[in-house]
Parts: structure tokens; sequence; C-alpha cells
């Protein structure tokens, strides 16, 4: 009986840490967008409309970038989890 070496699970692996690299520059670029436009408001003198709609704005993203950042570690894990069955024989 020959064994046979199974690298299908490598081609996976490139794609899955390139999908969660960009995730998090995305996310990065867009807390900075974010801080900016928020920073630049509060120094200018806006409007307080434009001030509450920047603060509802800034509240929603930080409690999205929690929820995004908990499906990221999630999809982490169960590409580690996958990556356990895809090398062993159960």
């Amino acid at each position: 009986m020959k064994f046979l070496r199974n690298e299908d699970g490598y081609s996976n692996l490139v794609p899955m840490v390139l999908a969660i690299v960009i995730a998090f520059a995305l996310l990065f670029v867009g807390a900075y967008v974010t801080g900016t436009i928020h920073e630049k408001l509060d120094s200018s003198g806006a409007s307080s409309d434009a001030r509450a709609t920047m603060n509802t704005t800034a509240d929603n993203f930080d409690s999205a970038l929690d929820i995004l950042q908990v499906v990221i570690i999630i999809t982490v894990l169960a590409g580690a989890i996958a990556a356990i069955f895809l090398f062993t024989k159960f």
C-alpha cells in the first residue's frame, strides 16, 4: 500500500489569509476615515445636527467593528479546525 500526499488543503490557506488581511486593512482604513471626519467636525464648529449624525455613525461603526472582529476570529478558528480535519483521517 502506497501513501499518497494530499496537498489540496494548502490551496485554501492562501485565499483565507489574504481575505483576513484585506478585511483588517479595510477595518483600519474605515476607522481612520471615521475618526478623521469626526475630529474635523468637532474642531470646525459644525452644526449640532452634523455632530449628532457623526456621533450616531461613529457609535454604529464601533458596534459593527466589534461584530466584524468576532466574525473574523470565528472564521480563523473554523479554518484551523477544517485544516485539522483535512490533514487527519477520522
